[in-house]
């Protein structure tokens, strides 16, 4: 049985192998290879952690297979950083984290963003109730996407 936990500072380092090993292929297929989800470094991840709630989801063995953060202003959740192995996505793991996110932390509008072009992460936030409200324009070939749901 999978686990949903709230991580630790300990679990920095295999969070951010986590994010880095779910989110190259995406950025392969974007062409985006200096995306802040693929260079972002050990320093860096462990000066943001203080400032979110970060899950994480555990296999069998207690390996980290996912995770999601997100932090509350002024009534507003922001969700970000949800990125599931490749090995284990297609298993409605992601849609686990988000509803977890939104239930550990009380809120009167979530929002989060993705790349456009990414059709099957905007019919996950779709099919989880968020509907797009800003576009904004990457580079030549990408577009991110500003998703919300109202509570």
């Amino acid at each position: 049985m999978k686990e949903i936990l709230i991580a630790t500072e300990k679990d920095i380092p295999e969070l951010l192998n986590v994010q880095k090993t779910a989110f190259m292929p995406v950025a392969k297929k974007l062409n985006w290879p200096d995306a802040a989800n693929i260079t972002e470094t050990l320093e860096q991840a462990t000066e943001a952690f203080p400032h979110y709630t970060m899950l994480k989801m555990l296999n069998d063995e207690g390996r980290i297979i996912g995770m999601v953060r997100g932090k509350v202003e002024n009534g507003s959740l922001y969700i970000g950083k949800l990125m599931v192995l490749p090995e284990y996505q297609g298993q409605g793991i992601g849609t686990q984290l988000i509803r977890a996110i939104e239930k550990q932390l009380p809120h009167q509008r979530a929002w989060l963003n993705t790349c456009e072009q990414l059709e099957g992460n905007v019919y996950l936030y779709s099919r989880e109730g968020f509907v797009p409200f800003k576009h904004e324009h990457i580079n030549d070939h990408l577009t991110r996407v500003y998703m919300e749901k109202l509570q």
